[in-house]
C-alpha cells in the first residue's frame, strides 16, 4: 500500500448540559473568528489522543471522547486534509484559555450558533450537530489486544461484532 501525505486536524465538541465550548482564536489566518477547539495531530500520535492534548493545552480541560461527530474531507494545493470532529465529555466546565492560541471562549446553546462570527460554515454545521444528536458513533480502544494504538469508531449497533462477540 502506498502512503500519502496528508493534513491531519481534530476539534473537540465539548458539551455541557445544552451548551457547546468554543473558542475565539488569538492569532493566525483566523484571528477574531471562532470555532471548536481543535489543532493538529502531531507524529506518532492517534487523532483521538490529540483532541484530549489540543483541548487541554488551549482551554485545560480534560475530557472523555465518546465518539466522532463528523469528519470533513478536502483537497486543497493538492494536499489531503482531513478534519475529525469528536465528542468530549468534560471533566470541568472551568475554562483556562492559554493566551496565545485563545482570544476569549464562551459556553453557547443551539439559539446562539446562528449569531458566532464562524471561522467556516463547516465548524458551524459540527457544532449544531454536536449539540443536536452527540456522538453518533461509539469509540472503542482495542490498542491492548492489538499491541499498538489502535481505535475504531462504529455505530452502536455493530460494537460487538468489533469486539468479536456473537449475539
Amino acid at each position: 500500500m502506498r502512503s500519502i501525505n496528508c493534513d491531519l486536524g481534530v476539534a473537540a465538541c465539548t458539551v455541557s448540559g445544552n451548551q457547546i465550548l468554543l473558542v475565539q482564536e488569538a492569532t493566525g489566518p483566523h484571528a477574531g473568528l471562532w470555532g471548536l477547539p481543535k489543532g493538529f495531530v502531531e507524529p506518532g500520535e492517534l487523532p483521538f489522543d490529540a483532541t484530549l492534548r489540543e483541548l487541554k493545552e488551549e482551554c485545560g480541560i480534560e475530557g472523555k471522547i465518546s465518539g466522532l461527530v463528523g469528519v470533513r474531507e478536502t483537497v486543497k494545493h493538492e494536499t489531503i486534509r482531513i478534519f475529525l470532529a469528536y465528542s468530549v465529555e468534560p471533566k470541568s466546565t472551568h475554562v483556562r484559555v492559554d493566551p496565545h492560541e485563545i482570544e476569549d471562549y464562551g459556553w453557547f446553546d443551539a439559539a446562539q450558533l446562528d449569531s458566532v462570527n464562524w471561522i467556516s460554515p463547516t465548524m458551524h454545521s459540527i457544532a449544531t450537530s454536536a449539540l443536536s444528536c452527540g456522538a453518533p458513533t461509539v469509540s472503542l480502544d482495542l490498542s491492548e489486544s492489538r499491541g499498538n494504538p489502535y481505535r475504531i469508531h462504529l455505530m452502536p449497533d455493530h460494537i460487538n461484532l468489533a469486539l468479536g462477540v456473537s449475539e
